[in-house]
Order: structure tokens, then sequence, then C-alpha cells
């Protein structure tokens, strides 16, 4: 039988690949040219000059008056226009951003051609040449307003249609830094980042960013969210580019240090005291000519920018890999009389007699030693009343360091080049190991992410009309963490191991449901290596603007595990005594896992994508943009060989006949049935033949179309609109794949003891897998939009517009081995294991594209440019997010539908920067003191999140904590901390049934946060030199708003209805800085 080990590699293949956005840091200067009736005007010469370097460039208009200039580097430019018989126009600071395009209509009037019109500044921002829909945040956004942390991401719901779970939080950079960020309801894994147009970001789980540039060496934020063009990228929910600064002909550079402490901060509500906190961030960056003693600026032809800055920080730690830092922990802790078997007025069966035991006590001999000892050792005692009733806040040291060097060198007018490394280091000392929103800080450890990127981007202008531009990227980012010698076994515990693969001799994960946890989490050693190759050709033809490119990736993905669950987990849900706490005390676990060694998987793939865009003026009123991008996923040459450590489970090929005896307890009897039973490797693929769909190589065609209409021919009122089709990789499960039997195994053994789980013998057990569905299928999104724009007095435009999407075949994973809702399993008389559809396997997470989504918002943002010493930018969005997704009954594989995990129905965010005006021109004391404030903030306002009722214990006999069943009216009380919701709503449905409350009926509490910063800037000369010193205070939740993030939504549990977090209290740091 014929070997075909190419459908696990195409698995494998899409763990690492991500598909890439053509933004860079350059945009687009194009125009219509005319007389004074109208009439356009042809050869006329158009020349487009940076201010910061001097580089030019030079065009003539085409027989239909038409210019463009592609590939410009972003800044400030002076744009001239001259002809014989006119007088030349000279139109100065235009201001041209990252992947935009500035229309510039030109009017020339009958004139010498040496008399020169003089006009100055950008027109309105309107966007006349795309139906796109993004937005900018421009450079006095990043450098003057608040952010608490200064993560760049935080910037990025500045506009509309962005939903943050990072807002009124103090975010991290490195590893806690990553973007929690919705784009039009997509997921937070749905958006690509970009530096310098150069992949940032890791490609398993399409979340964590390589590194974070310092706020001080942006230049702007770009993000493209809805019916971007074919050159633009795949991504269905969001491309974000961050463009970082550049020098230019005369020497610039700061020097800063920033300071927050915890003297100046609020008390968290749930916390008895002010989180400690202390931060110290300093840096300086330098930019300017390469060679300053050239002969004039404009012989200078090579600039430099250098940017390097720390940060060393005491105080909020890393929760996972999806949350933001967290600086106050609140848990359920035992309290001194349940450790001692006392429950008081709860009811507890004793699992013996099914009777309650007298007194709701547990006797002290029947209290198991190891739950005693890890109660005794790592459970803290309770330090507040109420539920949750312990809270504790965070003692993390975190550090980092970061460098950027940039150079930008022009060889001749028609060929340049920009090279760009970026690298930084973070490393964090936890308090809390096995990190979540309801850990004990008992178990410390250390988690380090260094990342590195790399830009050189070659660009040549073959004619006025074609130009070239060949980008080389390289992107790399790694992650290790390990535990702390306080993570290790005690001396007295004597719970044994079934594999002994536990070689960092760490506890075992104690989950007690509605109770704090305790353990060490997964360490991991992760290197992503990203080799990037792109080629973007723009050509001018009549009133076509066309382009075509494409781009090569090689992806590297290195796991190498140290250990992954080898210590264990436990988990007590209540199925013994009715009691989670109590089920411990006893040491009747519900489940006990446990993974083998697992192998190092290498990961790679080759991706190449192919575009066409062309942007056709029909009119110098309408411009139509049509696209046509090919991706194109192909496994790489002689790789093979490096995926012998990976396996799949086929359920189309599991053989019934085939399957082991499975004992009363869930043990499996040595020597019956096939072990691999249903389970493909590289080289036994069972007779299985690949579909056309999976074979190696892959081919997704996205068409986009979008227009742009002036319909009054003014450029003041615009109505834009487009469709297109995106396709994007969801997350990383695919590494999962290396769990897999015969590679590495598992035990799955339910109703089990914690002082002896494998029962005393070399027990087989049922492993539990991972597997992917061979249908693999690209998440696809639809999308489509229709904008309205008005550019009105005051340099504001006016935005209102409708943005939707429909996505499929989204990633979800559930439990294929799920057997029917039962009694006997659910009232303990039946282990599960014995009932399971794959008899012989445990829980078999099965990860396949059948979900689905769609989006529809109101977005409206009226945004003024900095003009006269104001900027600011007003965003609202009124949307619904509908997700489809496997219900209850995995059995069924049925979607049911409920509200997205991240619907936020209405969001409003007010940002502004205003030079005050009062005393700036006064002369003496009195102008130096109280002139030149400068009064900058941010204000969000936005509905909460939904989330699902849960409870305790295995009502359903499916092995799964379901949903309760509904039995009153729904409704939430806004600030009630003791019962957000009605609890007696719900109730506990009968045994062997799924509870009929749905997926996320009930909404989270809203947010409202203003965030203000106010500095004095005092000009002084020194040495010939003008130096700006800047002074002042970012002040976070500056009322002190208490806004509440946390609900206890499993019925059961102490916690149960009531309000469990709250976002960050008010806060500040101070900044001093020297500008020059």
């Amino acid at each position: 039988m014929k070997a075909y080990p190419g459908l696990v590699l195409v698995l494998v293949l899409t763990a690492c690949i991500s598909l890439q956005a053509q933004t860079t840091g350059t945009g687009t200067v194009a125009g219509t040219v005319t007389d004074a009736t109208g009439a356009v005007v042809p050869g006329v010469q158009i020349t487009a000059t940076q201010t910061a370097t001097g580089a030019s460039r030079s065009t003539t208009t085409d027989a239909q008056g038409y210019y463009v200039f592609t590939f410009l580097p972003i800044g400030e430019y002076e744009i001239k226009a001259s002809k014989a018989g006119f007088a030349t126009i000279d139109r100065k600071s235009v201001i041209l951003n990252a992947d935009i395009t500035v229309a510039l209509n030109l009017t020339l009037k009958v004139g010498a051609a040496n008399e020169t019109v003089t006009v100055t500044g950008t027109p309105p921002a309107l966007n006349t040449e795309t139906g796109g829909v993004s937005t900018l945040v421009s450079g006095a956004q990043v450098q003057e307003l608040a952010l608490n942390g200064r993560n760049f991401t935080q910037l990025l719901s500045l506009g509309p249609g962005v939903s943050s779970q990072q807002t009124g939080l103090r975010m991290g950079v490195g590893q806690e830094g990553n973007p929690l960020m919705s784009v039009n309801g997509g997921r937070i894994n749905s958006t690509e980042y970009t530096y310098d147009g150069t992949l940032a970001m890791d490609t398993g789980g399409n979340r964590g960013l390589d590194l974070f540039p310092p706020m001080e060496a942006i230049q702007e934020v770009q993000i493209h969210k809805s019916n971007y063009s074919a050159d633009t990228g795949s991504f269905g929910y969001g491309q974000v580019n961050v463009v970082t600064r550049s020098g230019g002909r005369a020497y610039h550079g700061a020097l800063y240090e920033i300071n927050g402490n915890s003297v100046f901060d609020a008390r968290n509500f749930f916390a008895t005291s002010v989180s400690p906190f202390n931060q110290n961030m300093f840096g300086y960056t330098i930019g300017g000519p390469v060679f300053p003693s050239a002969r004039s600026p404009k012989h200078q032809k090579a600039f430099f920018f250098w940017s390097q800055s720390w940060n060393r920080r005491i105080g909020p730690q890393l929760l996972s890999f999806t949350a933001p830092p967290q600086s106050v922990f609140t848990a359920e802790a035992p309290t001194a009389d349940q450790r001692a078997g006392n429950f008081g007025a709860s009811t507890i069966i004793d699992p013996t007699t099914k009777q309650p035991f007298p007194n709701n006590t547990i006797p002290p001999e029947r209290i198991d030693s190891n739950a005693a000892l890890l109660l005794e050792d790592y459970y803290p005692l309770p330090n507040t009343s109420g539920a949750p009733n312990f809270v504790t806040s965070t003692h993390a040291a975190t550090n980092w360091r970061e460098e950027l060097a940039r150079v930008d060198l022009r060889f001749t007018d028609k060929a340049s080049l920009m090279a760009r490394w970026a690298g930084d280091s973070w490393n964090q000392n936890q308090s809390i190991l096995k990190p979540s929103s309801a850990a004990f800080p008992t178990i410390p450890g250390v988690i380090a992410k260094p990342g590195r990127n790399l830009v050189l981007e070659l660009t040549n202008v073959f004619t006025p009309t074609t130009v070239n531009q060949l980008t080389f990227g390289f992107s790399r980012n790694g992650i290790t963490n390990f535990p702390l010698p306080a993570a290790r076994r005690p001396a007295g515990l004597t719970i044994p191991s079934i594999f002994g693969s536990n070689v960092a001799d760490v506890i075992p994960t104690i989950s007690i449901v509605g109770y704090g946890t305790i353990g060490a989490d997964a360490s991991v050693n992760n290197d992503n290596n990203v080799y990037e190759y792109r080629d973007d050709l723009s050509r001018q033809i009549g009133n076509h603007s066309l382009k075509a490119g494409f781009e090569f990736l090689r992806i590297q993905k290195f796991d190498r595990y140290i250990y992954a669950n080898h210590q264990g987990t436990f988990t007590f849900n209540g199925t013994a005594t009715g009691n989670p706490l109590a089920d411990l005390l006893l040491g009747d676990a519900f489940e006990y896992t446990e993974q083998s060694f697992i192998p190092n998987p290498y990961l790679f793939a080759s991706d190449y994508e192919f575009y066409v865009q062309d942007d056709w003026k029909l009119r110098p009123s309408l411009t139509v943009n049509i696209g046509l991008r090919d991706e194109v996923m192909a496994g790489a040459p002689n790789g093979r060989s490096k995926y012998n450590t990976i396996s799949d489970f086929i359920p189309g090929l599991y053989d019934p006949s085939k399957a082991p005896t499975v004992k009363a307890n869930g043990q499996l009897v040595a020597g019956t049935g096939d072990p691999l039973n249903g389970i493909i490797t590289p080289t036994n693929q069972k007779g299985l033949r690949l579909p056309p769909s999976l074979k190696q190589t892959h081919f997704e065609w996205g068409p986009r179309f979008g227009f742009a209409w002036s319909p009054f021919g003014n450029q003041k009122t615009v109505l834009r609109g487009g469709y297109g089709i995106f396709y994007h990789w969801d997350n990383d499960s695919q590494e999962n794949l290396s769990q897999n039997p015969p590679f590495s195994n598992s035990a799955s053994i339910f109703n089990t003891g914690l002082s002896n789980p494998a029962g005393g013998t070399a027990a087989l057990f049922p492993p539990n897998l991972t597997t992917e569905d061979v249908r693999f299928l690209y998440p696809m999104v639809q999308q489509y939009s229709v904008t309205l724009e008005r550019a009105v007095p005051g340099a504001t435009v006016i935005s209102i517009g409708y943005v939707g999407n429909r996505a499929v075949h989204l990633d979800q994973s559930f439990n294929l081995n799920q057997p029917q809702p039962n009694v006997p399993v659910a009232s303990g008389q039946v282990n599960i294991n014995t009932i399971r559809p794959y008899l012989g396997y445990g829980t078999i997470t099965y990860d396949t594209r059948n979900a689905s989504a769609r989006y529809n918002a109101l977005q409206v943002d009226i945004r003024r440019q900095f003009a006269q010493g104001l900027m600011f930018e007003m965003a609202y969005t009124q949307s619904r997010s509908l997700c489809w997704q496997v219900g209850q009954n995995t059995l069924k594989q049925q979607n049911e539908q409920a509200r997205c995990d991240l619907d936020q129905p209405y969001s409003f965010a007010f940002n502004y920067v205003y030079d005050l005006p009062f005393f700036k021109a006064q002369q003496g004391v009195l102008g130096r003191v109280l002139g030149r404030w400068e009064w900058s903030g941010i204000t969000t306002y936005a509905a909460g999140y939904p989330f699902t009722v849960t409870e305790t214990g295995n009502r359903s006999g499916t092995g799964n904590a379901g949903r309760p069943n509904v039995v009153g009216p729904l409704y939430v009380e806004p600030g009630n901390v003791a019962r957000y919701f009605n609890t007696a709503a719900f109730a506990p449905q009968p045994l062997g049934q799924f509870g009929n409350a749905g997926r996320d009926i009930l909404r989270g509490p809203g947010l409202g946060v203003w965030n203000m910063s106010l500095y004095k800037n005092t000009p002084f000369q020194l040495g010939g030199r003008e130096i700006t010193l800047k002074f002042g205070s970012d002040v976070f939740n500056v009322f002190n708003q208490v806004s509440f993030n946390g609900v206890g939504a499993t019925m059961g549990t102490p916690a149960f209805g009531r309000l469990t977090s709250a976002l960050d209290p008010r806060q500040a740091d101070f900044k001093i800085e020297l500008t020059y």
C-alpha cells in the first residue's frame, strides 16, 4: 500500500502560515490639472519634493490632465506644477500618510512661468480615490495622547469599528502586550500587524507581536478595516501597519523619562489597599543626515534615525496570551472551617452512603492527606469578606529594552533604499506561574520574549509613470517560560505520576470549580522565523493606475516543550459530594489528565501571493477600483522527513470492531484492540485518498471592487463603497498534533482518586487526542460597505457609513468523543470512558472550519486635522455581531446562533490634542509660566460583552460543565455588586439532560473611562540651538470612575451572580522630556 504523507504535511503547514499584507510606509499623490475654465491641461510638469530630505520626483500630466506619484515615502511635501503660459503653482505643506492616496487637483492661471502662486496646506482629508474604510492615527495622536503602558495598540480603538478589551487597563509590552482588538466583529487573531509593511506577528496563533516599538519611534499607524484593495493584503478583519520615523536634513532628537508610582494611584474597587506599583520608562532618539559635511543640504542623500528605550516595572503581571496584565487578583479561597471539613449550612453528600455528612462536616480521618498538604502549602486563607473572599496585588518584576535603527539612502533621484532594524527583549519574574484571573500567587515563575524585525526596501523609478518597489523582510520572536524552585513538589506529597515525564518535578495543577487555581503552566521554548520577499510594480497608463505584485513567505516554527501537563491536572467539580471543595478534601476527582513526553515539532511552510489592481479614473469625480488576489499555500520541498512526529485522527477510518476492551473503571484491557484505531501518520495513511482540496497546493481567489464618487465635483462630498473577499488563518492547533499517539501518550481518567489516580497499577488509560478536520478550508470573509463623507469648515471631515461582513469556515474546536446525555454517568454510576462513541479514546478535541459569523454596523467618525492648535476625533459605532457555533450537544455538530463573545452594541471614543492659546504670545516671565500649555485626552464609553451562565458538576453526563435551565426573567442590575443579574432565573436541569440556557444570553457591565494629559512646553536656547523642555502628567481614569469587568457566571459557586473584578482605578504617570 502506497504511503501518502501529504495530508499530515498539509495540516502541519497550516500551523505556521500567515498571509502578509502589502501595506508599507509609502503613499500616493494623484490629481487632475485644469485651467480657469475647467478644461484639463496636458503636459504640465509636476514635481513632488519631500520637505525633510529634499528628495524629489517629477512627472507630467497625460492627455486627460491626470498625474500620479506612487510609492512616495510618507511625510510633508511641496508640489509644484508648471507649464509655459501659466503661472507656477506651489502647493506647500501637503501631508502624505501611509497607504493613502492624497487627491490634489490643481488649477492653473494664465501668467508668466516665473510667476508663482503659493498655496499652503493639505486638501481636506477626504478619500476620493478608493472605496475602502480605514482609520489613520496621526503623529500628533501617537506622540501626545495618554496611553497607560504606552502600547501603540491602545490607539487602534480611537476610530469606529474597533472593540477593545484593553480599555481602562494598564497595558504592557512584550508577551503581555498582545493586542486584544476586534475589528468589525472579527476575532482577536484575525487582524494582521505589520511594521513598515513587514510582518510583525507570530504566525501560529496570529496574536502575539514580535516586538513593540516605543511611541517615540512611531511616525503614524494606519488601520485598514474594510474593502481594502488587492495590493493591501489578505486578512479579512483588518490590517494594521505601523510606520517608523525617519531622519531628515536637520538633526532632531529627544531625551525622556517617565515615572509611574502607586503614591499617585487610587485603590482598585476590590482591593483592600492601593496596589504596589513603580515604573521607570526612559530613553532617547536622534535622527538627521548621515554625512553632515555634505556640500549643501541638497547633496545630503543619506539619513538615519536611532531610538533606544528601557522600561523597569514592579507591579502587574501577565495573565495569559489573550488577556492584559493584571495587578489585582480575586479568587475564592477555602476557609479555615472548610479546610477542617466543616461546611456549615452547605449540604455535603457522603459519596459512600449517598446521604449528607452529619452536621455537613467531613470526619478528619476521611480527609485526604495530599489534599490537606496542598491546602496548607499553596492555598491562602481568605483576607476579605464576601465572594470572592481573597484579594491580592501582584509584585511581578518586568524589564524591557528596545533598539530601532533606520537608514534612508537616496542613490539617485530614481533609486532609493530604506533599511530598518528593530529588536527588543522582555522578561518578567512572575508571582503566579499558572496565570489566570483566579490563580493564587504562591507558585512563581519566569517568562521571556525577545523579538526582531528587519526590512529592506528598494524603490526604482524606471520612468515617470513606472515605479517598482522590491522588499525583503525578516521577523523573529521567541517565548520561553519556566517555573522557579517554589513550584517543585514539596516533601510529603505522594501523588504518583503515570508516565514519569515530570522532569521539572512540579506540583500537579489543581482546578476546583468556583475556587482559585494552583499549578505550574506548560513550559515552552518557542521560536518563530519569517522570511519575506515581495515585489510591487506600479504603472500609469492613461486613466488607469495599474499595480501588480507577488510575495513569497518562508515560515519556520520551532517548539521545544520542556513539559506540557507532564505534572498532571486534577479537576474537582462537585460530582462526588455536591461541593467541589469537599470533593478535594475527600480526594475524589472528577477527572485526571496527564501527558507523556512530547517530541519537539519543527514546522515550516511556504506561501505565495499574487495580485493585480486597477484604479480606473473614469471621470475626475469618479474612480473605480478593481482587483484580484490569489493566495497559494504550498509545502516546502524535501521537508516531509521533519514531520515524522505528528499524527491525526480521522473519524471515517475508525473501526468499532477494533476498539479495545474498556473496563468498568475506564481502564483499557492490555492487548485488546488497535491502539492506533483511526490514527494516521506521515508513513501510514491507511489507504486514505486525499481529496483535491487537500493537495499540497491551495488556490484561493479574492476579488475586490470599490468606487469613490464626488457627485458635486468639488472634492467636498464623496460617496464610497465596495465589496471584497478575503482569506486568513485562524489558530495554531495543528502544533498539538505532536501530542497524539504513537509519538506521545496521555491519560484521561474519570472518577478517580487524588492520591492514586492510576489505581496503583501499570494500567492503560484512554488517551486524549487533538485532531484536524481533513476538509481543511480557509476562513473566508466577505466585506461590504457604503460611506458618505463631507468636508466642513474647520479642517473637519464627517463620515457616516454602513459596514458589514459575513464570515464562513471559521475555526472552532469541540469534543468529538462526547457521549449522549445520560443519567448513569451524571449520577456517577458509570465511567464515561465506557460509553464514548470512539471507544479507546478520551476527549477528542476536534478542530474544524464550520463556524460562521455576521456583522452589521453604523459607523460615524468626525475628525478635525491639526489646525490652529487643535485636533480632535469623535467615533461612534452601533453594531450587532452574531456567531454560529456548535452547541452543547457536539455529536449533532449543529451550530447554534448567539451573539458573538466580542459583540459590543455601542461604543464611543473621543480624543483630542489642544495647544491652549492663553498667554501663548506673551513675552517675559508671564508667558514662560502661563503660556505654551498642552491639554489632550481620550474619553471612552462602551457596552459590555455578553457572557454565558454555566453550572458545576456533570449533570448532562457528557463530561462537560453545561448550562442550566432558564426558569425566570433574564435581567441585569448595573452596579449591584452582590447580585448583578437575576440568579433566580436559573435552576439545575434534570440529570441526563442539557439545560435550555443559551450561549451569551446576558451582557456584562459597560465601561466609562476618561484619560487626560496636561503638559508645559518651555523653549530655550542652548549653544545656538532651540531646545524645548516638556514636563507634565498623564492621568488615567481621572475621575476614578468604577467600571466592573468580571461576573461570577458559574451556578453553584460562592461568586455566582456577583461582580468580581473592576478596571483600573485612577493612575498617573509623570514625564519630563528634552527635544531639539
